[in-house]
């Protein structure tokens, strides 16, 4: 597969060596020939938009421009588990979590998936409760529509 299509399915977006995803989504897993942040990429434009634009509106959004989360499209939000431009940086699915909990070490989490899929990310708790507050306050702020930070 070329080109990966995100959807509400989409769970998260990990890097897998230098060139490859692993895509969780509810009911597979796949492994897609382009990094996660050309994922993203190319989901952005086909929503209407580039990269750039959609991290451009979360950042007036939200009032900070570091490790942003994005809308892809309607109900559809992803932050980043580092800075996008790493190449160790993941997408997860604000919809998609069910429970963040800290690994044994606490330097790493488990994010436990509305389908009841565990993965662990090298990322401190803290770290990845900040990342999706974010983006729970994007989702508000663009479900509210009001204007007010246009």
């Amino acid at each position: 597969m070329r080109y990966y299509i995100i959807n509400e399915d989409t769970h998260a977006i990990l890097p897998y060596l230098d060139i490859y995803s692993i895509i969780y989504e509810r009911n597979e897993i796949k492994i897609i020939k382009r990094s996660p942040q050309s994922i993203i990429n190319f989901n952005c434009l086909i929503n209407g938009s580039t990269y750039d634009g959609r991290h451009k509106g979360s950042s007036k959004i939200l009032g900070c421009s570091y490790k942003s989360p994005i809308s892809i499209k309607d109900n559809l939000i992803f932050f980043p588990t580092s800075s996008p431009r790493l190449k160790k940086c993941s997408w997860i699915n604000l919809n998609s979590i069910n429970f963040i909990d800290s690994y044994k070490d606490k330097k790493s989490s488990t994010i436990t998936f509305d389908n009841n899929l565990k993965l662990l990310f090298h990322v401190s708790t803290t770290i990845i409760n900040n990342q999706y507050l974010k983006a729970l306050l994007l989702n508000n702020k663009l479900n509210k529509k009001t204007g007010q930070f246009m």
